[in-house]
């Protein structure tokens, strides 16, 4: 994770999965996520989006899901499924402990960007923008701001999109916004189907993986393991995907490990069609 303890104990503590550093790395992460959402998307009290969105949105990023995929990116991928969540809190429990900065888990679970990603709104058009350069560019777009004003810039667009609004998050919608109606009016905006063609189901795992190697989706995280037996003795497997950014995860059941891929490949495929305008 990059940093040094100073207390050497906490480090044997976490890997033992203290419940008391489980419990405080919880409370941490609930207080920088409400922290950050109200100041990013309130102003004077009123919601930039519905409450029911924004509320959908702390549930997330308080989720499991969530959680998991932040765990994998402090390289705890290896870690048993099980327990990766309770270390991942365990570990945050510990720095917190061992530090009087949160820049570590700021970092951690890259809150701004998280909530960029996962506010489910047809007007959250920083998402969309963002979305947008990492499939065309394989990186989000250069956004600069001096306290007042927003300057969001595209690769090879000559345009810069300016907005200048309360907080970080809004200026940044606003400005996203003028760059979404740009790309509709010259028509530059991405499809799935342009990329891969439309969903197969033989071909669905590959077509995913092509999505992700283009930039259009964070890298799938496969999880398969076994279910039981059926009448006839035969294994049945359970697989799930999920996306880092994409609220939705999926699950299939079959006595083929590869099918049960297949499977939930092609239902992630049909939700990215079905939710490219949102």
């Amino acid at each position: 994770i990059n940093y040094n303890f100073e207390n050497k104990s906490l480090t044997e503590e976490a890997s033992n999965l203290s419940e008391r550093l489980i419990t405080l790395g919880d409370s941490v992460i609930g207080h920088l996520i409400l922290k950050t959402v109200n100041q990013e998307l309130y102003v004077n009290s009123n919601p930039y989006f519905e409450i029911d969105t924004i509320n959908n949105l702390i549930n997330y990023l308080k989720s499991n899901d969530f959680l998991l995929t932040r765990a994998d990116k402090i390289h705890l991928d290896e870690v048993i499924y099980d327990k990766k969540i309770e270390l991942f809190k365990a570990i945050v429990g510990a720095y917190a402990l061992d530090s009087d900065q949160y820049g570590k888990v700021y970092s951690w679970l890259n809150i701004f960007d998280s909530i960029v990603l996962n506010v489910d709104s047809n007007n959250n058009y920083a998402r969309q923008i963002y979305l947008w350069s990492k499939r065309k560019y394989k990186e989000y777009p250069k956004v600069s701001f001096d306290g007042t004003n927003m300057n969001l810039k595209l690769n090879e667009i000559d345009n810069e999109f300016k907005s200048k609004n309360e907080t970080i998050f809004i200026s940044l919608n606003e400005a996203s916004k003028i760059a979404y109606k740009y790309l509709e009016d010259n028509n530059l905006l991405l499809k799935v189907t342009d990329l891969v063609g439309y969903p197969d189901q033989e071909k669905s795992i590959s077509q995913l993986q092509e999505l992700y190697v283009k930039g259009f989706i964070n890298e799938p995280i496969y999880k398969i393991s076994l279910k039981g037996t059926n009448t006839g003795g035969v294994d049945i497997w359970k697989c799930r995907i999920m996306i880092d950014g994409i609220k939705e995860s999926f699950s299939a059941d079959d006595t083929s490990k590869k099918n049960a891929k297949r499977i939930v490949a092609l239902q992630m495929l049909n939700y990215l069609i079905e939710n490219e305008k949102k």
